[in-house]
């Protein structure tokens, strides 16, 4: 039996050997757990973007915050800071998302200039309106005036309703406003939105995840809806009107991600994959790779690959951000020559993927992945002899382990679609 019969078998098994080393320490060191370490909720005046620390409790809240972060910070032991920003539903929607997001950059700013913060570190997630938590705090308070029937619109009534024609006639904010001649929904925006118009919730998460330190805990509950609505540009928040003829029909999602993966393209195999987020748990995708390369008539590098992918978003903590796990088959052919035995041939495979995204700016990702499962390739083995490539005898292997390992950057396209489809998809 030809002792180099072996070779392609050996060096396959020491690469992945070696890539389920690197995987396992990346996967140590790059999930960990979601619970903060830290958290602290403050609170904004209606329509105003500035942080006010003479408002409630914000100063000493702020000054504790900031403290431990200096200590955190100094020693290394920041993960990452999370910040939401919230807005009642009183005003118009875009007002309000943009309010969002102002408040969400005024506390960067702040915790960058007290704090001593990276703001690399730092991620903003302005959310809009809150439609979960005021859900818990009708549902909490015994005095809410006609506290079932707003919850059944708030359980029942969608966002917004449109027509055959996708007009908006109907929406949950008017049949709120609707309740009681006004006099229910000025009890709320009373006596509940100015709760809910506190804007910003920031967490802290360390490499180390200590229990938490801090007395109340200010997650809100994220709202599912598509918010994004009005055109109407003014920041007040304190408008109580309900207007469906400036509504427009459109609003912007970000549903397909272009990637490529840095370590294919560094070992000269340029490759693409395009997902597609069906809804925020799934999404499909697929990815070709290819090197077609012939550095001398003894040294040759070709692979062409293609796998599809379907992903399962675990607990995502916004589009295009968190944990997944997939399922994926592949298929290729392949030529491979390093002056001496050469290997041609073709294999398929299939198993599963565990993988994390997280956001960089607002169109840009980065892609993390591992996958293990069985693959199983049919190759002709040859060595060359005097400018002739000679047959030796034809292969199979069957292996068991690591076999993808992805480090991606992904930019997401902003997809303009109509309201009505945005409900139905997203």
């Amino acid at each position: 039996m030809n002792p180099y019969s072996t070779d392609m078998g050996i060096y396959m098994k020491k690469l992945f050997a070696y890539i389920l080393v690197v995987l396992t320490t990346l996967s140590a060191s790059a999930f960990t757990d979601g619970t903060p370490a830290d958290s602290a909720k403050v609170y904004f005046r209606i329509g105003h973007r500035q942080f006010d620390p003479s408002l409630g409790n914000n100063r000493a809240t702020m000054e504790n915050l900031v403290n431990h972060l200096r200590e955190v910070a100094a020693a290394d032991d920041i993960e990452r800071i999370v910040i939401r920003a919230y807005a009642s539903p009183d005003g118009n929607d875009r007002a309000n998302e943009r309010l969002a997001e102002h408040r969400c950059n005024t506390m960067v700013d702040y915790l960058t200039r007290h704090a001593d913060v990276n703001p690399a570190l730092i991620e903003a997630l302005p959310k809009g309106v809150a439609w979960d938590e005021l859900r818990r705090m009708v549902a909490e308070n015994p005095d809410v005036p006609a506290r079932e029937k707003i919850l059944d619109i708030l359980d029942n009534t969608p966002v917004w309703v449109f027509d055959s024609h996708g007009k908006i006639i109907d929406g949950r904010k008017k049949q709120l406003m609707d309740l009681n001649g006004g006099r229910t929904y000025n009890w709320l925006f009373a006596n509940l939105f100015p709760e809910l118009r506190n804007g910003v919730a920031i967490l802290l998460y360390t490499k180390s995840a200590p229990a938490p330190e801090t007395t109340e805990a200010p997650e809100i509950s994220e709202s599912s809806e598509i918010s994004d609505i009005s055109e109407d540009s003014d920041d007040t928040g304190s408008s109580v009107s309900y207007d469906t003829v400036e509504a427009p029909q459109t609003a912007e999602i970000q549903r397909f991600a272009l990637k490529t993966n840095l370590l294919y393209d560094a070992a000269l195999m340029p490759n693409l994959e395009l997902e597609w987020l069906i809804n925020d748990k799934w999404s499909v995708s697929l990815e070709g790779d290819v090197a077609w390369w012939k550095f001398s008539e003894n040294k040759i590098y070709r692979l062409a690959m293609v796998s599809p992918e379907v992903r399962y978003h675990i607990n995502p903590r916004a589009r295009w951000h968190g944990m997944y796990v997939g399922a994926f088959v592949g298929g290729g052919l392949y030529q491979l020559q390093n002056g001496g035995h050469g290997y041609k041939g073709e294999g398929g495979m299939a198993g599963l993927s565990f993988g994390y995204m997280w956001p960089i700016t607002k169109n840009l990702s980065f892609d993390a992945e591992i996958g293990a499962g069985y693959m199983y390739t049919r190759y002709k083995e040859y060595e060359p002899v005097h400018g002739h490539k000679v047959y030796l005898m034809t292969k199979s292997l069957n292996y068991f382990g690591p076999l993808k390992l992805k480090f991606s950057i992904a930019w997401r396209f902003d997809q303009t679609v109509k309201l009505s489809k945005v409900n139905s998809a997203l």
